[in-house]
């Protein structure tokens, strides 16, 4: 058994045989805004002990992995760099449910705990948030499949009825 001041994650000594363990953060946006990149410091900052090691953000779609920044994080939570990853909201990750399932099983299998600050009982560090995370993320897929069958519906039917408009006269 480790020394009672041995922090289990480094393996080292601590000065202080009760000396509290910074929670290491990594921030993510998508689309980011000053006032986002505010709220989610603020949001940090009101944690004890928590200490930002990692901020990235992207400007692509939430349809799609492939972005930078989200890759950084990914390798960041590989590494064991990162104990917590902060977003505004769940679908900042991504909207397809697939996806973010894959990210959250990736994120959380690594001990990495997900917090949409927006939505607080969106939290992957209980089962009942990572629950309600696959639940709303679910209800987000549905309405971005109904939106894309109501432009595809919208198109045939364009298209069928050739260019005539409804109220050309």
């Amino acid at each position: 058994m480790p020394p009672a001041n041995c922090d289990p994650r480094s393996g080292h000594l601590s000065a202080e045989p009760r000396a509290r363990h910074v929670v290491r953060v990594g921030v993510y946006q998508r689309w980011p805004t000053a006032g986002e990149s505010d709220f989610l410091q603020s949001y940090v900052d009101s944690q004890p002990d928590w200490r930002i090691a990692l901020r990235r953000s992207d400007y692509g779609s939430g349809a799609t992995l492939k972005r930078s920044g989200l890759q950084r994080v990914l390798a960041a939570a590989r590494s064991g760099a990162i104990d917590v990853l902060v977003v505004r909201h769940m679908y900042n990750l991504s909207r397809i449910t697939q996806h973010l399932a894959f990210l959250l099983d990736e994120l959380t299998s690594r001990g990495v705990r997900v917090v949409s600050v927006a939505d607080p009982g969106l939290d992957t560090e209980t089962p009942f948030g990572l629950f309600l995370v696959r639940v709303v993320t679910a209800v987000a897929e549905i309405e971005y499949t109904g939106a894309r069958a109501d432009r595809r519906d919208r198109l045939r039917h364009e298209q069928e009825s050739g260019d005539e408009s409804p109220l050309a006269g």
